[in-house]
């Protein structure tokens, strides 16, 4: 029996079944939205957009079906083994962080998935790492130590791989050209297996720890909001990314429409985030003479655009999917302003149309602790924490189990 969607009419009845705090946080963000904003529904044509949009991925979600499983991949395999390799024996945090790179990289190429049977012992091992690796305690060398329980599941999992042998390397190849050949062909598609195999020239890394935070980005129709708490630390995160951005060799547009150009705060900022002998291809505007045409014209002189903020462009939310697709080699990093409920003003289409979703969060009036963290990312890990203030990586929230840091041993 079709499972029942959630509509407009029924959507509080349906929706106290549901577990909210267990949902995306892009979709909790879009519950909030719809409880504030549904009173003008019929009234407002952006609202309407906005809350379509959200009902159709909510019920896309709740109606998914368990994916069937897949085989231990054999890359899977060597992550856990060296892993495994690390028990009882003195690690770096360099050596942890080369561990977590190579690990995310194949997350990011969908060389290991969800799917597989051990997706979930593969996420537990990247979040203790990632962890253990934020520690700001962890500044020597600690030994590492994996309980006896998750080791010996580890184990087993090794074992019986090993125990299959090379049984299974004969499956798949079942010679089905003929059934191919006989499927109607159509200009909209090709054959995956005549995709090509090398690198895309697009993907790319940012430098240092902005490069761990946002991952293995690629180029083609990059999106980037960011959204956050007031006084956080929004506009001096995004002249972070403008630097990093420059310091790769590309040209960046700002287009400071909170802050006038010849701000005194523009300048204090410029002389702390960017450095000298990248200043030369940031640019800097504070009107939009044009509106939506004044941001298109830039991405025919510019690789980056960034706009503080959306809010005080004008434009409906619609037209941030609309640049992206219009011109899918430049890349937006849009800040958007939230209301008193905290989801962001004009609607969260922007959060479903983005690449990669940054939240600020203001920890205290010092600014020291604040900090930007990725809430969905397709390139890469969410969860990772961004010191504003010191511009590195801070610790997770929560601790390694069980450390004894000052024995110089972790216990995992």
């Amino acid at each position: 029996m079709k499972k029942q969607l959630i509509s407009l009419e029924d959507y509080e009845k349906m929706m106290k079944h549901v577990q909210v705090d267990t949902l995306p946080e892009t979709l909790q963000k879009g519950h909030w939205f719809f409880m504030e904003a549904k009173l003008y529904y019929h009234s407002e044509p952006t609202i309407r957009e906005t809350i379509d949009m959200y009902l159709e991925h909510l019920n896309a979600y709740l109606s998914r079906e368990e994916p069937l499983q897949d085989e231990i991949s054999v890359l899977e395999i060597e992550f856990i083994k060296r892993f495994l390799d690390m028990h009882r024996t003195v690690q770096t945090k360099e050596q942890l962080k080369t561990y977590i790179f190579d690990l995310h990289k194949a997350i990011s190429k969908k060389q290991i998935t969800k799917n597989s049977p051990v997706a979930g012992e593969i996420l537990l091992i990247q979040k203790k790492l990632i962890h253990l690796h934020n520690d700001q305690l962890f500044k020597d060398p600690l030994k590492i130590v994996i309980n006896r329980r998750w080791l010996q599941r580890l184990r087993k999992i090794i074992k019986t791989d090993l125990s299959r042998g090379d049984n299974n390397q004969e499956l798949g190849t079942i010679d089905n050209s003929n059934a191919i050949a006989s499927k109607q062909t159509s200009s909209l598609f090709s054959p995956m297996n005549e995709q090509s195999h090398s690198k895309n020239n697009n993907t790319f890394n940012l430098k240092g720890d902005l490069g761990v935070l946002l991952g293995d980005i690629e180029r083609f129709e990059l999106a980037i909001t960011i959204e956050g708490d007031q006084g956080g630390g929004k506009t001096r995160f995004t002249y972070q990314l403008a630097d990093a951005f420059a310091y790769i060799g590309h040209d960046v547009a700002i287009f400071s429409l909170e802050i006038g150009s010849k701000s005194d705060l523009i300048t204090r900022m410029k002389e702390e985030y960017l450095q000298p002998q990248n200043q030369h291809q940031i640019f800097i505007a504070d009107q939009l003479p044009k509106g939506y045409k004044s941001i298109e014209d830039a991405t025919k002189s510019f690789d980056v655009i960034i706009i503080d903020s959306w809010n005080k462009t004008g434009l409906p939310s619609q037209d941030f999917d609309r640049l992206r697709k219009q011109h899918p080699n430049t890349i937006f990093i849009v800040i958007f302003q939230r209301t008193t409920q905290k989801t962001i003003r004009g609607g969260t289409a922007p959060l479903f149309d983005a690449g990669i979703n940054i939240e600020i969060i203001k920890v205290d009036d010092t600014f020291r602790n604040n900090y930007a963290v990725t809430t969905k990312n397709r390139y890469g890990i969410t969860g990772i924490k961004y010191n504003i203030f010191n511009k590195t990586i801070i610790g997770a929230a929560e601790a390694i189990s069980e450390s004894t840091v000052g024995n110089s041993k972790v216990e995992m």
